[in-house]
């Protein structure tokens, strides 16, 4: 049985879900954009050694549960999974950004942080793929 609260699904705020993990991964093309901008390859090899924050270590971690979760999701055919932890992610993400200046002065931490936050973009792109939600680029 499905409840489905269409005002919810409406909200354009974090109350709702899917904007929430939408809104996570728009402002995350739009910071890289702006790193880009200004040079920084988002793909770019950095030192993990310049994470040391408690958010940057969070979101790592996070981002790096991925490939478990998919494991434990086809072990146990529970696709709920996936948007817990794109959940989760989205909310780390969000922390960190707000913790943590991503374009600084010291051209080495820019690059490390835009780097991170591709990672997690790539992840929300996949799981959004995974649950047949539209990845937005701006909103």
């Amino acid at each position: 049985h499905l409840n489905f609260d269409m005002d919810l699904a409406a909200d354009q705020s974090e109350k709702n879900p899917v904007f929430y993990l939408q809104y996570a991964h728009a402002r995350i093309c739009n910071i890289i954009k702006h790193g880009e901008s200004l040079g920084v390859d988002p793909q770019a090899h950095f030192d993990t050694l310049l994470l040391t924050s408690s958010s940057e270590l969070e979101l790592l971690k996070t981002a790096g549960q991925f490939p478990e979760i998919m494991d434990n999701v086809n072990e146990t055919l529970e696709p709920q999974g996936i948007a817990n932890y794109l959940q989760e992610l989205a909310t780390k993400f969000h922390k960190f950004y707000a913790e943590c200046r991503v374009i600084t002065d010291d051209n080495k931490l820019t690059s490390a942080r835009i780097a991170l936050i591709n990672s997690v973009k790539i992840v929300l792109a996949n799981g959004f793929k995974i649950l047949g939600i539209s990845a937005p680029e701006r909103m």
